[in-house]
């Protein structure tokens, strides 16, 4: 895998709870809301030791906003952003890209992964984040909050582990850990709270060019601010920045406005980038070529396309999966144009792998095997198993029915 991709390295967990922001969009159904999901990318923290022989309290475990002074407060008034570039930090560790590839395949089993498959995936994340493997991380604060169901039913969250990975990207100075600490604080997380200073954090992160904070702070100028010139803005900023999320929330808003060539390559790009949005914009873009265009009345004029239909229809199900089997918000597809360009190119579609990377088609056609991987880990003691694992939730008691 080469060079840096927000969607098929990163995975999105579900709205918040206070407030559950919303972001109203106008997709197969424009009378819904879809709650939104987020990226997770924090890191582990190494103890300090005091004088006198004693031991402080680790990093971990004391509060960074205590220890460090606050950023400029959120101006709810403020309309001027200007669009920043993020650089991620790098993940150069072979053996640690791998090992994270591997926790992916499992990760995008979700619901239909097993307790012990779940345990693998944590171990093979927690042995690449052991090397700094940020992605990795990311994904470790996302399961260790629990709030993408991740865990679900089965394990309580980890707060201690989540906080000890969102210090060590803090310590690091990662911008995108700014993004976590507003996540934290905004939510209740990892041993914080203090949802103004989470939003401080958020307008720091924007400020840094961290393009998910961009998109988040464009929900919260929509929903709660009431100011969708502003959101644009912000979402134009992370859909230059390739993030799939906020290419479909553009690209609807565009189609709306009568934009529809902008409409049709941000949609078309969103898929490209894959994740959770690129998979729904590829189910509305069989909607865009198909004969009714069922909610997309606005590409009426375009004809429709048996070809484009059949080939948007197996990237929404590589993404997003069927009733029987799990799709991959993880994949993405560089050669997209190639092989499935927008009219009035010609198509040379021959599946999904033909979109992928050579790199990236070879191994999803040939996955490792994730649980020899993981038990390797803890042979080497890379990873210890008594820190990672934790006991599954103690099943509920029947609920009284008064009888």
């Amino acid at each position: 895998m080469t060079g840096y991709k927000w969607n098929q390295d990163t995975t999105f967990k579900k709205g918040r709870l206070k407030p559950k922001i919303r972001f109203q969009t106008t997709s197969l159904n424009h009378n819904k809301t879809h709650t939104m999901k987020k990226l997770t990318f924090i890191a582990l923290l190494i103890p300090l030791l005091a004088s006198c022989g004693s031991v402080s309290p680790s990093q971990s475990d004391s509060d960074y906003t205590r220890t460090h002074p606050a950023p400029k407060a959120f101006d709810s008034k403020r309309t001027q952003y200007t669009c920043a570039t993020w650089t991620p930090p790098s993940d150069t560790d072979a053996e640690a890209e791998q090992w994270y590839r591997a926790a992916t395949l499992l990760h995008a089993q979700k619901w239909r992964r097993t307790a012990q498959e779940l345990q693998d995936m944590v171990i093979l994340y927690e042995a690449a984040a052991s090397r700094g493997h940020y992605r990795a991380i990311n994904n470790l604060y996302l399961l260790y909050t629990g709030t993408q169901g991740a865990m679900g039913d089965l394990f309580d969250q980890r707060p201690d582990r989540a906080r000890k990975w969102l210090h060590y990207g803090l310590e690091k100075d990662w911008a995108i850990a700014y993004y976590w600490l507003f996540d934290s604080l905004y939510d209740g997380h990892a041993g914080y709270y203090d949802p103004k200073l989470g939003l401080a954090y958020l307008q720091k992160a924007v400020e840094l060019g961290v393009p998910l904070a961009q998109y988040e702070l464009a929900r919260i100028y929509d929903i709660e601010l009431k100011d969708l010139k502003t959101a644009q803005v912000l979402l134009d900023c992370a859909a230059k920045q390739k993030f799939s999320a906020a290419m479909y929330e553009l690209g609807m808003l565009k189609a709306m406005d009568g934009k529809l060539d902008e409409a049709l390559s941000l949609m078309h790009n969103a898929v490209r980038y894959g994740g959770e949005k690129g998979g729904i914009s590829a189910l509305i873009l069989t909607d865009i070529f198909g004969e009714s265009k069922g909610f997309m009345q606005e590409f009426s004029a375009l004809p429709a396309d048996p070809v484009r239909i059949s080939a948007y229809d197996e990237l929404y199900e590589a993404l997003q999966g069927t009733d029987t089997t799990s799709g991959n918000i993880f994949y993405t597809f560089p050669r997209l144009d190639e092989v499935l360009p927008l009219p009035p190119a010609k198509t040379h579609w021959k599946g999904i792998y033909s979109a992928m990377s050579k790199e990236d088609a070879a191994f999803y056609q040939n996955p490792p095997d994730t649980a020899a991987l993981a038990a390797d880990i803890l042979k080497r003691g890379i990873v210890k198993k008594e820190e990672v694992y934790w006991s599954p939730r103690p099943p509920e008691p029947p609920e009284d029915d008064g009888i």
